[in-house]
């Protein structure tokens, strides 16, 4: 239902608002959720970024990466299977 309501707002309106109101500062999406709990936040972030090509970087979060309102660790390729 969250994806349905971003669907009816215009990415780059929403962008230009948050700009508008931060002023000469960078805006920054904040939230007080555990790092592998699910967050609305990631899915705006996410949105921001398929339909604007943006980077919204995490904050002090490396080898992490957002899937479906999840932070997820990022996988490292192998060059072992993992039932050898």
């Amino acid at each position: 239902m969250y994806q349905e309501q971003l669907s009816e707002l215009n990415p780059k309106n929403v962008v230009e608002h948050l700009n508008f109101i931060t002023g000469d500062f960078e805006p920054v999406l904040m939230c007080h959720c555990a790092k592998t709990k699910f967050c609305h936040r990631h899915l705006v972030a996410q949105w921001l970024e398929n339909e604007l090509g943006i980077n919204i970087m995490e904050f002090n979060v490396i080898d992490f990466e957002r899937k479906q309102g999840y932070l997820k660790k990022k996988s490292v390729p192998s060059l072992f299977n993992e039932e050898d």
